[in-house]
C-alpha cells in the first residue's frame, strides 16, 4: 500500500475528514475523501468491498440497513504513523435489523442494540483514505445481536 513517508499531521487530518464524513453520514463528503482504489474490509465479506463505489455501497447498506444508527464513537485520540496509517479506538453501537450471514445461516436482525470497544485502521495516502479496517471482538457482538457463535 506504498512506503512513502507521510506527515502524521496530513494524515491525522484525512482521517479527520473521514471520520467526520462517517458519523455524519455525509456520503458526499465520504466519497470525496476515499481514494479510488480504497479497500474496506469487513470481518463478514469474504473479500473487502474495492473501490470508491464499492467502499461507499457498503457504508450505505451498513449504516441504513444491516445496522442502522451505526456510530463510531471515538474512545482515544487518533495517533498516526509516518506511513500514513492512523489508529483509534472506538466503541461501535448500533442496532442490527438486517441479514448476515454467519457460518452459511442466514440471521435475520429483530432491532437487536449492541455496544463493543474496538478498533480502526485507516491508511493514507496524500488527501485520500486508501485503507480502512475495523477490530474488533466478533464473539461478543455475535452473542450481543443474538447470533449463535458455535
Amino acid at each position: 500500500m506504498g512506503d512513502t513517508a507521510v506527515e502524521p499531521a496530513d494524515a491525522l487530518a484525512v482521517f479527520d475528514r473521514w471520520y467526520d464524513a462517517h458519523e455524519s453520514g455525509d456520503v458526499p463528503a465520504l466519497r470525496e475523501v476515499l481514494g479510488d482504489d480504497v479497500e474496506v474490509h469487513s470481518m463478514f465479506r469474504p473479500e473487502p468491498a474495492r473501490s470508491r463505489d464499492a467502499a461507499v455501497a457498503h457504508f450505505l447498506r451498513t449504516t441504513t440497513v444491516t445496522f442502522p444508527g451505526l456510530a463510531m464513537g471515538l474512545v482515544s485520540t487518533p495517533a498516526a504513523a509516518g506511513d500514513g496509517a492512523v489508529l483509534a479506538e472506538v466503541v461501535f453501537a448500533g442496532t442490527f435489523t438486517g441479514e448476515l450471514t454467519w457460518r452459511g445461516r442466514v440471521h435475520r436482525g429483530a432491532g437487536q442494540r449492541f455496544s463493543l470497544p474496538g478498533v480502526v485502521v485507516i491508511r493514507t495516502r496524500g488527501e485520500a483514505v486508501i485503507s480502512v479496517k475495523t477490530l474488533y471482538d466478533r464473539d461478543d457482538w455475535l452473542r450481543q445481536i443474538d447470533v449463535p457463535v458455535c
